[in-house]
């Protein structure tokens, strides 16, 4: 097991350096001039021109991705364009809201989940799965951006359940405010969650150990969470994983839509400034979200299965 954490974190470094070559090169490709966005249109030629050469914008590509990685080994960000002030100190104090609204959107998702897929697992071909089985393949449709405003306009503005903006000031009031935007990534992520913990109750009730349990007179309250549901999450757990990508990059959209001052409207107004330094920043640590998220994942195997051995590559 340290064997393998260890070699997964070593994986860590490559990963991050192949991301921020194709970012630093994508972001380039993104037309408009960050000197002139700093600047504003009405800026004169000249001091556009001293601008550029202040951001050391017409230098070779090459010489601005060395300078990058020369500065990024030393803690050294660089200075956004358009905030005026270091990059690190502008995205670190971020990363605390993204995470908590990542986690947040894991519990309602897995909240919703497992009772949802034991109902439909348990009572297969009947109405109530059929009506589940609709509902969560309508949501899957359903864009996380046009969820996002529906639940702001009807929870959020005429319910008047839960706040629509901001990320609260700490403890319960975070949860709150959070509330919403979380159960957007969740709704978002739930449809293809309960399709798999579903299939795999399924398959597990048909298991002889399953009928064994319940000829030897075993409870549903007993028989289910030590029979099917331990037995049915490792497929849940793969699914998971393989969205865990999908999850952390829905926040960019999801924290534009309700005002979150986080990593990901941090990334979109970076985008529209033309702000190469936070950009290049924002997208290693959400790079580095979806690594470690994914070895934590991994992790899971084996506590769910013991039988799993892990082994590094």
């Amino acid at each position: 097991m340290t064997r393998y954490v260890l070699g997964r974190l070593l994986q860590i470094v490559p990963v991050l350096f192949g991301v921020s070559v194709i970012v630093f090169l994508l972001i380039r490709l993104i037309p408009g001039d960050p000197a002139t966005a700093a600047l504003g249109s009405r800026a004169t030629p000249q001091l556009i021109a001293e601008a550029r050469n202040q951001l050391h914008l017409n230098e070779p590509f090459w010489k601005q991705y060395i300078d990058f990685v020369g500065g990024a080994l030393h803690g050294d960000f660089g200075v956004s364009y358009f905030y005026e002030s270091s990059v690190w100190s502008i995205t670190v104090p971020r990363i605390p809201v993204t995470l908590e609204l990542i986690g947040y959107s894991c519990v309602l998702a897995l909240l919703i989940t497992f009772p949802v897929s034991i109902v439909a697992a348990l009572r297969r071909g009947r109405v109530a799965d059929q009506v589940i089985r609709v509902t969560f393949t309508t949501a899957l449709g359903i864009p996380t951006f046009w969820l996002g405003l529906l639940l702001a306009l009807y929870l959020g503005v005429r319910v008047k359940l839960f706040p629509i903006a901001g990320s609260g000031s700490g403890g319960i009031d975070t949860i709150y405010h959070l509330t919403l935007p979380a159960l957007t990534i969740a709704i978002s992520m739930t449809p293809l969650l309960v399709r798999a913990l579903r299939s795999s109750l399924i398959e597990v009730m048909g298991s002889d150990f399953v009928m064994t349990g319940r000829a030897s007179g075993l409870r549903g309250r007993f028989l289910v969470p030590s029979y099917l549901l331990r037995n049915s999450v490792l497929p849940l757990i793969t699914v998971f994983s393989i969205n865990l990508g999908y999850l952390i990059g829905g926040t960019v959209i999801v924290e534009q839509i309700y005002g979150i001052p986080g990593l990901g409207s941090l990334l979109i107004s970076s985008i529209s400034t033309r702000d190469y330094s936070i950009i290049q920043l924002v997208t290693l640590v959400l790079a580095l979200f979806v690594v470690v998220a994914n070895l934590l994942t991994d992790l899971a195997y084996v506590v769910f299965d013991p039988r799993v051995e892990l082994q590094s590559s």
